[in-house]
């Protein structure tokens, strides 16, 4: 077999959907919405507009942190109009419109994901980002990082308010659900707005977001249900009724917080399973427990790829970044497809798999900037950059000296030769292995 070549993290294509426009004499960048194969110009939405907080906000991040990994000025630079962005979409009350109608940054002020009269899902990305900016730019642009900081907190006091609810919870078919997150149980919601403040208080410690993070850090937990045999198998769910792979960051957030013990369980009993049998789209807390395959998305991938990441540099555990490493080398082309949903030449990220051989090839913001997040930060973590291309054999089941096992082996072509991974799930004591090289080959030949 040919030696497989790493994807090349290259935001080519992240620049041509971004455009700069100057507003009050700055530079102010926003990042167009879709682009469609194959000539993929630019695209707006008739109803949405041509930009939004979602887009930049994720854009933000991952321009700051190629120049938090890189030094490279230009990221940082496009990451500042980014967060300027962000800034203009800002109401009086401190909470977020999401979209503008065009590039003179008229803001859309109708629309049902626009309006700044709830705290949805774009004010907790914007939340993200800026507080993701004011953390890495507090020696390359120390003002604009303290007014990133003044504006985070500017929506502390609807964080507040949801908090009151603490330590409410009910019982909703069977699991105990809180009621202090967002809308009272997004879990997932929560988790990317948590992600930002956990940056805002590495940036400007505060006595009072400690408190904040660790009841949030709480509400996900309680979400977390079942185990690696039993239903959901060990999952952060999204909300009371649905686990979605998009936007379920809960991993990543707790990791980022040092709460450790619910991200450890998570990873260890929840996503083997995922890489064992395959990617999902999401799956229904209801009587037929019903799993929805496809569509997969660079944004599910995502979650999964940074959360382990972020758990190994909290731990100092291999066998996470190893795993991350894995779910990554679905943008290579280990998937069911069999085809690349990232193209290192373009910086392309596809929009989706949607079933096991169609590819969306449309290359919006969204998956174009989660495919970027995914290929930068695996390729900048040694133990998992080596498996970003590894191919996955078929799942197998065996049973040795009364232990049920369920695993799978990846292989992954390096100079002078292969070498090979398996993510084994020891089903009868719900534990994870994931071996290497000679512990593999033992655990095949004591008949794995």
């Amino acid at each position: 077999m040919a030696l497989n070549k790493e994807p090349l993290f290259n935001l080519s294509h992240l620049d041509h959907l971004g455009e700069d426009v100057v507003r009050d004499g700055q530079t102010v960048r926003l990042i167009h919405i879709y682009a469609e194969a194959p000539d993929y110009s630019r695209r707006a939405d008739p109803e949405e507009g041509t930009a939004c907080v979602d887009d930049a906000a994720r854009a933000a991040v991952v321009y700051l942190r190629h120049f938090e990994l890189t030094g490279n000025d230009a990221s940082r630079e496009k990451a500042e109009g980014l967060l300027r962005f962000i800034l203009h979409l800002q109401a009086p009350s401190g909470l977020f419109f999401n979209f503008v109608l065009n590039n003179r940054l008229e803001i859309n002020r109708e629309h049902q994901r626009s309006r700044a009269d709830v705290f949805g899902w774009w004010t907790a990305r914007a939340v993200w980002a800026l507080g993701t900016g004011a953390r890495i730019l507090r020696v390359a642009n120390p003002s604009l990082s303290a007014t990133c900081a003044e504006r985070v907190r500017r929506t502390l006091p609807y964080l507040e308010a949801e908090l009151r609810r603490y330590p409410q919870t009910i019982e909703y078919r069977g699991r105990t659900v809180p009621l202090w997150l967002l809308h009272e149980s997004a879990a997932d919601a929560t988790s990317e707005l948590m992600v930002g403040l956990v940056a805002l208080q590495q940036a400007q410690p505060d006595s009072a977001l400690p408190m904040m993070i660790a009841r949030f850090a709480e509400g996900m937990a309680l979400m977390r249900y079942g185990s690696m045999t039993t239903f959901p198998y060990g999952v952060h769910a999204s909300n009371r009724d649905t686990w979605h792979a998009w936007g379920n960051c809960q991993t990543q957030a707790l990791a980022e917080a040092g709460h450790l013990t619910s991200a450890k369980l998570e990873a260890e009993q929840f996503y083997p399973r995922v890489l064992v049998e395959g990617h999902l789209h999401s799956i229904q807390f209801d009587e037929l427990h019903a799993i929805k395959y496809f569509e997969r998305i660079a944004y599910g991938v995502r979650c999964m790829v940074v959360g382990l990441i972020r758990l190994h540099e909290a731990t100092g555990e291999t066998k996470y970044a190893t795993m991350a490493g894995l779910a990554a080398s679905w943008f290579t082309g280990n998937n069911e497809a069999g085809e690349p949903m990232y193209d290192g030449a373009t910086g392309r990220g596809y929009d989706g798999l949607e079933d096991g051989s169609v590819i969306n090839r449309n290359a919006g913001a969204e998956s174009t900037i989660e495919s970027l997040y995914s290929i930068l930060e695996a390729q900048h973590c040694p133990a998992a950059r080596r498996w970003l291309c590894a191919r996955a054999l078929a799942p197998c089941r065996s049973e040795a000296d009364g232990v049920e096992y369920y695993y799978r082996i990846f292989e992954v072509d390096e100079a002078g030769g292969s070498r090979r991974a398996a993510v084994v799930m020891d089903l009868t004591h719900e534990r994870l292995d994931v071996l290497e090289d000679e512990a593999l080959e033992t655990f095949l030949k004591l008949g794995g």
